[in-house]
């Protein structure tokens, strides 16, 4: 008698199952069911909507969370040469930075030990991040807060810095210091190798976030630099647009990294849903980091305007999403950026024409999760728009580094590359640089097309005009970054010490900037503070934010040193 095999195969397909739900039975596993579970209880359960009723017209104030609302909502913009202005203090105060290093003769030998102008080295690395605030994060507190006379006065001392490097290098035939010196683009032969300019970028641009969350409490901020809430041009507009396209200028598909092969969450690669499970993965401190601000807000009756992201929904949910997005549909890197444009052009379409720009201007919120978090839900395209063209502008400027080496070498030789790297008559560069600056000239002129024929700037909704302008500024901030890389190129170390420290810890400069900035408004009235009183805590919760970054940096790596002992 011939047995059933089905019953076998049924049995061993059970058995694999359970398998598969033992492996997921770890840390991970709980980690991210815990968080999946706030989540779907943060959007199903009947929560108050405690921002709806301050979001209604003629509502008046009557709780200090209400006034808070309207003290930080409802401003009408500024102009795009404005933003442009405060935020390229940052990187003016880095080509400073690595001035003074050049007045000072301050340089990498070919040994990497760092020496003065003596040939003595230098040790004092707390010295270096004190220099670094004093440059990079004091200039840009004062363009935020007093534009009109803090802006210049820093722009002046800055300058004043640069024309003491610039001497420098005139009365010194060594200037260039070419042993020790390394590209201002990193390892230009090596595929996926870290570039300092992006990470100087990602850097400034989170300490310049990190200050303004608290700076626009007070009322030494200036009211136009706050978020818009329909139409407008604001500094804290450019906040969560620049968040996500740092996070595509070096996300792995930008930079051609192939994909992982390990396992997670029990599920191996090439598995059905494995894009799926890594991206759970990926997301899942986001997805944790979204829910705990959102329980806060409601357990401390935090201030949250509705109409920035909705009565649910925050900054952390956008990005998770955005991630997601990116990591389960897979778009070929080359074709990415057209991609991004036609996405962008469909939303767009629908937000002109279907009514959708209406429907989140309006006032009318229903009862469902995405009505009560229109904001949020339906800006997703454009800040998914925004991803892909940032992961297009990444792969370019990845190929084209790799192509400034090729041409470099095929001109000149190995030899003659290396020496070039720490002269700033390096042609090859300068090029590339133009050509990055023609780049941000297109997207200048397409945002401002956009903003003037089809619509004004909407961060609300995150329409074309407001992706282009991000895609324009952002690569134009990394125009300055690189200028002043390649205008001092012997300065010691390819990026300020304090701006590496943040790039690797962004996500703790992000939280401690968050969590002081709840402290400050939890157990004060920032409203009721004077200005020397604003000023003095926003210094000092910039020195706290950074020194977190650089206490996690060193621990991490006395850990990882002792773990390598071993």
């Amino acid at each position: 008698r011939i047995s059933d095999p089905r019953p076998t195969f049924i049995a061993s397909i059970g058995a694999r199952a359970a398998d598969i739900i033992t492996e997921t039975m770890t840390a991970r596993g709980h980690a991210l069911r815990i968080a999946l579970m706030a989540a779907l209880l943060l959007i199903m359960c009947p929560l108050p909507a405690w921002g709806a009723k301050a979001a209604a017209k003629g509502a008046i104030p009557s709780t200090k969370r209400e006034r808070k609302e309207a003290f930080v909502s409802g401003n009408d913009g500024t102009t795009f040469a404005e933003v442009s202005a405060i935020v390229a203090i940052v990187p003016l105060g880095a080509a400073a930075r690595r001035a003074l290093d050049v007045a000072r003769g301050i340089r990498t030998n070919a040994k990497g030990e760092t020496i003065d102008g003596s040939g003595a080295k230098v040790t004092s690395a707390t010295h270096g991040i004190v220099a670094d605030f004093v440059f990079l994060v004091v200039p840009a507190v004062a363009a935020m807060m007093s534009p009109e006379v803090g802006m210049p006065a820093a722009a002046g001392i800055l300058s004043l810095v640069l024309h003491v490097g610039f001497r420098s290098i005139a009365k010194r035939d060594d200037w260039s210091f070419p042993d020790g010196v390394t590209s201002v683009f990193g390892e230009e032969s090596k595929r996926h190798a870290p570039r300092p300019y992006l990470a100087a970028y990602r850097a400034a641009m989170t300490l310049a976030t990190a200050c303004a969350i608290l700076a626009i409490d007070f009322h030494a901020f200036p009211r136009r630099l706050g978020k818009t809430r329909h139409h407008g041009i604001g500094l804290m507009d450019v906040g969560s647009g620049s968040f996500v396209l740092a996070n595509a200028l070096v996300s792995r598909e930008a930079r051609g990294v192939p994909p992982t092969k390990e396992c997670h969450f029990g599920v191996e690669p090439y598995c059905l849903g494995y894009n799926l499970v890594v991206a759970l993965h990926n997301t899942l401190p986001l997805l944790i980091c979204g829910t705990v601000r959102a329980v806060m807000v409601y357990a401390f009756d935090y201030q949250q305007p509705v109409e920035e992201y909705g009565v649910y929904w925050n900054f952390f949910f956008t990005l998770a999403a955005v991630c997601a997005a990116g990591q389960v549909v897979k778009i070929p890197p080359e074709f990415s950026a057209l991609a991004g444009a036609l996405v962008l052009a469909a939303h767009q379409h629908f937000l002109t024409n279907r009514g959708i720009g209406e429907f989140i201007r309006g006032d009318t919120r229903g009862d469902d999760w995405h009505l009560l978090n229109k904001e949020g839900v339906f800006s997703l395209p454009g800040y998914y728009a925004l991803y892909l063209m940032g992961v297009g502008v990444g792969n370019l400027l990845e190929r084209s580094v790799l192509a400034l080496h090729d041409a470099r070498i095929a001109s000149e030789g190995d030899k003659a590359s290396k020496a070039k790297h720490g002269k700033a008559g390096d042609k090859w560069a300068w090029q590339w640089l133009l050509r990055l600056g023609i780049l941000a000239g297109w997207f200048w002129g397409a945002a401002l097309a956009c903003h003037t024929y089809v619509e004004p700037v909407s961060r609300q909704s995150a329409n074309a005009a407001y992706v282009l302008w991000m895609m324009a500024f952002n690569v134009q901030t990394l125009c300055a970054f690189v200028l002043g890389a390649l205008l001092f190129p012997s300065a010691f170390g390819r990026t300020a010490k304090l701006l590496d420290v943040c790039n690797r810890r962004l996500l703790v400069v992000f939280l401690v900037a968050n969590a002081t900035t709840g402290i400050v408004n939890v157990s004060t009235d920032t409203m009721e503070m004077t200005d020397v009183e604003a000023w003095a805590a926003v210094f000092v919760h910039m020195a706290a934010t950074c020194a977190a970054a650089v206490a996690v940096d060193s621990l991490l790596a006395s850990l990882k040193g002792k773990v390598k002992a071993e």
